[in-house]
């Protein structure tokens, strides 16, 4: 009887540790030919969103990367909520925001890509996909050379 306990026992424990570690990385280390150069977390995320508003706007929990490589640069910037209701709410507020007439930005629309809704905007030489994923806000930029296929690839990764 002992033995089957330990046994069950050891059995949950590995289904548990193998779940965990299936989970996607929102910032994998390399990434459509890019790889991670910087990864913020924790208060010098905060920090940084809080200083590119000029304001205090970032939530606690945060993650940026920034990515380069021969085809040029993206930063993948990450904000964790409580749950997708409160992301999609943050979403929706955030893009109805964002408008030439109070920001660097220009020609927003929403978009759809691999089935997912996605705000796309130009500014700052570069462009930039907003769009929500389970309980995940992400803001992604990148370089116009590196065209819609480095996002469409990353939804697909995080699926």
């Amino acid at each position: 009887m002992k033995i089957i306990f330990t046994y069950t026992a050891y059995l949950i424990i590995a289904i548990i540790l193998f779940a965990c570690s299936t989970q996607t990385d929102p910032l994998p280390q390399e990434f459509y030919g890019l790889k991670i150069a910087k990864k913020l977390i924790g208060k010098d995320t905060k920090d940084y969103v809080d200083r590119l508003h000029f304001n205090e706007v970032a939530p606690d929990e945060n993650e940026i990367g920034f990515y380069s490589g021969d085809l040029g640069t993206a930063v993948i910037y990450i904000t964790y909520y409580n749950n997708s209701e409160s992301a999609l709410r943050e979403y929706l507020k955030m893009t109805k925001n964002i408008s030439p007439n109070n920001s660097p930005f220009v020609r927003s629309e929403f978009i759809i890509l691999n089935n997912n809704r996605v705000y796309r905007t130009y500014g700052m030489g570069q462009v930039h996909f907003v769009f929500v994923k389970a309980d995940m806000l992400i803001w992604l930029s990148e370089d116009p050379a590196i065209g819609s296929k480095f996002v469409e690839e990353y939804l697909k990764y995080l699926k």
